[in-house]
């Protein structure tokens, strides 16, 4: 068994008196839009909102085969807060969520259009791909961690899955071919 999670959009600047109307991104004073600490539908999660899920995720079932990682952890922020440090704390701290309740399980991180800075660009995928190598890599084994950091895909075989191959496919090339 294995874990696929994807699209946390997790939104490390949560402003519980954000305002629900615009993603929480913008403030209010009209207390009936605010999102609450674990955040509200309209909103991306914040950080505690993530550790409860990840929490529930432990608890329903703590040993996965591994965990895929399907991309889009960075959240929908206030334009201010939009850029590669901001991109970057976001996967850093779903690193830090996940491993803090699943040790020694190997995530397979997958790059979501929403994963890079900036958005769509080659640049951001070359670069999210040599960070994911440095944050997951090592649980992947030394050919997968090369695959990822030089290309963004890899395959892996989970030691927890006899006779199983994952491949994880970098697809956001896709769409920079098609729009361009």
């Amino acid at each position: 068994t294995f874990w696929h999670v994807t699209d946390w959009h997790l939104n490390l600047f949560h402003d519980r008196h954000g305002d629900v109307r615009d993603m929480g991104r913008s403030a209010t004073a009209d207390a009936s839009r605010w999102p609450g600490a674990f955040g509200h539908f309209n909103c991306d999660p914040s950080r505690q909102f993530a550790e409860a899920a990840v929490a529930q995720m432990a608890a329903a079932h703590p040993q996965p085969a591994f965990i895929v990682l399907g991309g889009d952890d960075f959240g929908h922020v206030p334009p201010s807060r939009e850029d590669a440090r901001a991109v970057r704390a976001s996967h850093e701290a779903m690193r830090e969520l996940l491993r803090a309740r699943f040790p020694d399980t190997p995530v397979l991180p997958i790059i979501g259009n929403h994963d890079t800075w900036p958005y769509f660009s080659a640049q951001g995928t070359a670069s999210l791909s040599q960070l994911y190598a440095t944050l997951w890599g090592d649980a992947l084994g030394a050919r997968a961690k090369r695959q990822l950091a030089r290309r963004g895909y890899y395959a892996f075989d989970p030691p927890a899955a006899p006779g199983l191959r994952v491949l994880a496919l970098e697809t956001n090339a896709f769409a920079l071919v098609s729009a361009g």
